[in-house]
């Protein structure tokens, strides 16, 4: 056995070990006595305590409601860059993913474009918003301002107070923390709009972000003071709530005793002003730095005293968790579901206590009040930012997308929720360990990176072996030994288990279903529905169960083997699936189930309260439920027939539902509606191929700015079609939604000459909704202009897609597909 060195984290000590014994890789993690939390006797809370007398309180670890711990999941949507129509379906949509906060910038410059006439009409209705929050059950972090950043034009600053105030680029307009007159008035025309919403009333604002991306060096600073006054300025004007919050970068010190600072971090960094592959993350890491520093470094700097890790006072609470990237025309990441999930099992590991994700629901920028120019950031506003955006699209490749449906890893997110939501009173106040065998360089590919979380002797270890764009060395046989004051539990009892590359999870030990003790589980939990607790696999990692004997009279596992060795009950030889239940009688006659999904299954799996009643969804279509209403919605793309499972079952009498059985705990619905004829649309090119033909011959290299603009102009070098799109949206469908698929630079639609939808190629196709745009359809030319990547792209794609433009060297529209989205409410 190979002693390595005492690491300390979250005030615990513990030593760790490995051993290489018969070819396991053997980690021997020595669990101390729990610390005390440190109560909240520093933090300056505004009123905390709810109209039904709950309180929403912190300790130095987590938050807490009517006194017990919580662990929340917080999504971020921006209500003025997306059709007030479509606010509720949005929200539903969010919650139905797991989110329980709504995270939204206020723009200021999308309110007062000019001086002295303020707009919360339309889509600026920021009252109305919150309104909605609160009818279905969702509480709201409000990003105030006044500078926001979120890509918007000037970060939120109205052009004519930035005339005023600035003198270059992204710097703030106070240089020594005071506050101009016109930020005085913008709070005080915002708290008019959040009367009777605060916690307080009973309405679902629990907290305020003050500015963004403060440098903050320290009580001498301009933004420690900045941001000092800011929340005095708020609480003047009766902004009073629970909790008064800043981001936690730059930093380095904010004026923690008056706001609590967030952290974030992004797989990767596309505002960066390079065109080079980024180097590995350390967020990957378990690490307690919960800083990732390539965040904002487009206009934020990092001094020396920087790089200190900080004693935090305050609970490991984040708001940025990239669960998406946005495509700058510099550079065009691709995000997948494991560069999200790797950071966000790292953070879970090393502490974090509430999940808040920028953003979770894609949106667009809407155009200036004159129809002249957009409102994203870009290298045109008054002071250049380094940066261009699309004009319209801010879909962040977020989990839901600018047109409201739904990428991939949306399931892998709301998968991933169940278990905080179910599990987030236990984990919260688990204290992480980071064992000091793991690897120190972010670069490291080859060391085992996990951590525990653990209290009174029980909890999770967590474990990532994933790095965006790089491999992993395969664990092939790896053993957790956990010792506790009072036992060592070995995971597995025998043997070793496998950690691939690529693979990250969580595995529980000494945590009760009901009232049977789980010595370990080598599956993931999940979702519990009364005494039903449910678990799907983990890649590579053989499922098992170690059971306590002690209060357990009989089991019953069709699909799999039981084995009693002395005090323990083994199940192994799973096969995992929809009819995996084992059922476990107890001596004091419960009836406890374990029920193992494959991981493909788990991750289409819903959680709604339907009726009152807890119910688990399984369909891959994507569902929300709407409790005020009793309507569960499921859409589907493309498929006018599909299956809906339900644990327990569903009331509906829908025609287009039919109950066809049962498959395990599951009744099962087939959803049968009528087929849509096939829209075709017509794409004929009508303007540019011969002059950009001659234009490409002659350039090399790609312009160093996109060249297209709000209104159509035939003189940009680009190839146009045009849309053949119907006259109205046809009958029997919810939408259509067109993938369109292109090679080139850039994409914008025009409907009469006016942009209406925009892409930054990246080698996915574009997507555009007829819904959105039905009040258009019959009455306007819709065109569809892209521009060319030449042989020097001077832009950053991925490596997969940047060969095959080079192969191609095309700018063309390929194919325009029309996809029918149809609906039914259950």
């Amino acid at each position: 056995m190979i002693k390595k060195n005492l690491a300390f984290t979250a005030l615990m000590s513990l030593s760790v070990a490995v051993t290489q014994a018969q070819s396991v890789e053997e980690h021997v993690v020595n669990i101390g006595n729990d610390p005390v939390p440190v109560e909240n006797n520093h933090f300056k809370q505004g009123t905390n305590i709810d109209p039904k007398g709950v309180k929403l309180d912190l300790n130095n670890f987590y938050l807490r409601s009517a006194g017990k711990p919580i662990l929340p999941v917080m999504g971020e949507f921006h209500y003025s860059r997306y059709p007030r129509a479509e606010w509720e379906q949005a929200l539903l949509q969010m919650k139905a993913a797991g989110v329980q906060i709504i995270a939204l910038y206020t723009f200021w410059n999308h309110h007062e474009q000019e001086e002295g006439k303020f707009r919360f009409d339309d889509n600026r209705d920021v009252h109305y918003f919150l309104e909605l929050c609160k009818k279905h059950g969702l509480e709201a972090v409000v990003r105030i301002g006044p500078w926001a950043h979120g890509e918007d034009r000037n970060g939120g600053y109205p052009d004519w107070f930035v005339k005023r105030h600035l003198k270059n680029g992204f710097d703030r307009a106070s240089q020594n923390g005071e506050i101009q007159p016109e930020v005085v008035t913008w709070y005080a025309k915002l708290a008019e709009q959040f009367k009777g919403l605060y916690y307080k009333d009973g309405g679902p604002i629990i907290g305020l972000q003050v500015d963004n991306e403060v440098h903050s060096n320290g009580p001498n600073s301009w933004g420690y003071q900045y941001l000092t006054n800011l929340k005095k300025l708020a609480v003047e004007k009766g902004m009073d709530v629970p909790l008064y919050v800043v981001t936690g970068w730059p930093g380095p010190v904010v004026p923690e005793d008056e706001v609590l600072p967030l952290w974030g971090g992004y797989a990767d960094a596309p505002w960066a002003q390079n065109t080079k592959e980024q180097p590995a993350n350390n967020l990957y890491q378990f690490i307690t730095d919960r800083r990732d520093k390539n965040i904002g470094n487009d206009v934020l700097k990092y001094d020396k005293s920087d790089a200190t890790v900080p004693v935090y006072r305050h609970p490991f609470l984040t708001v940025e968790m990239g669960s998406g990237l946005q495509d700058t025309y510099l550079r065009r990441p691709v995000v997948d579901n494991k560069d999200i999930l790797g950071m966000l099992y790292t953070r879970l590991g090393t502490g974090a206590n509430m999940l808040g994700y920028y953003v979770f629901h894609g949106t667009q920028h809407p155009l200036s009040w004159d129809g002249e120019h957009s409102m994203q950031e870009s290298k045109a506003t008054i002071y250049p930012y380094p940066n261009d955006y699309p004009l319209i699209s801010y879909d962040f490749e977020a989990p839901l997308g600018e047109w409201g449906y739904t990428q991939d890893y949306y399931h892998d997110l709301k998968l991933l929720h169940q278990f905080t939501a179910d599990y987030g009173a236990k984990l919260a106040p688990m204290f992480s360990i980071v064992p000091a065998d793991n690897p120190v360089k972010a670069d490291d590919m080859d060391k085992l990176r996990y951590a525990v979380r653990s209290k009174d002797g029980a909890g999770f270890v967590f474990f990532n072996n994933y790095v965006r764009h790089y491999k992993m060395a395969d664990h092939q046989q790896v053993a957790f030994t956990i010792k506790t004051p009072k036992e060592t539990v070995r995971i597995p009892e025998q043997g070793s288990i496998s950690i691939k590359s690529g693979a990250e999870g969580l595995i529980p030990f000494n945590l009760n279903a009901g009232n049977v003790l789980i010595k370990y589980a080598t599956v993931h939990p999940s979702a519990i529905i009364g005494d039903t607790y449910f678990y799907y696999t983990m890649d590579g990692v053989e499922p098992q169960f170690k059971l306590d004997n002690s209060n357990i009279a009989g089991i019953n596992f069709p699909n799999g083997k039981v084995s009693k060795q002395g005090k323990s009950t083994f199940l192994n030889n799973i096969r995992p699936g929809t009819d995996c239940i084992a059922t476990i009688t107890t001596k004091n006659k419960k009836t406890i189930k374990l029920v193992v999904f494959t991981a493909a299954d788990a991750k289409y799996s819903y959680v709604f309260n339907i009726k009152g009643t807890k119910t688990l969804v399984l369909t891959s279509k994507q569902a929300f439920y709407d409790e005020v209403n009793n309507e569960l919605t499921v859409r589907s793309i493309d498929e006018p027939e599909f299956s809906v499972y339900s644990y327990p079952a569903l009331q509906t009498k829908n025609a287009a539902s039919a109950a066809k059985g049962t498959d395990g705990l599951f009744n099962v619905y087939s959803i049968s509606l009528k087929a849509a004829p096939q829209l075709k649309v017509k794409f004929p090119p009508v303007a540019g191929q011969q002059e950009l033909a001659k234009y490409v011959q002659g350039h090399t290299e790609t312009p160093v700015r996109p060249g297209y603009g709000v209104h159509y102009s035939d003189t940009v070098q680009s190839v146009t079609y045009k849309l053949s799109l119907p006259a109205q949206l046809p009958d029997g469908v919810y939408d259509e939604l067109l993938q369109l698929t292109y090679t080139g630079n850039t994409a914008a639609i025009y409907a009469n000459k006016t942009i209406i939808a925009d892409d930054y190629f990246n080698g996915k196709p574009m997507y555009f909704s007829l819904r959105r745009n039905a009040d258009k359809l019959g009455k306007n030319e819709f065109l569809m202009q892209i521009t060319p990547v030449l042989n020097k792209p001077n832009i950053y794609f991925e490596p997969d897609v940047a060969a095959g433009l080079k192969a191609s060297n095309e700018t063309k529209l390929t194919n325009v597909t029309a996809k029918p989205v149809y609906q039914v409410v259950l």
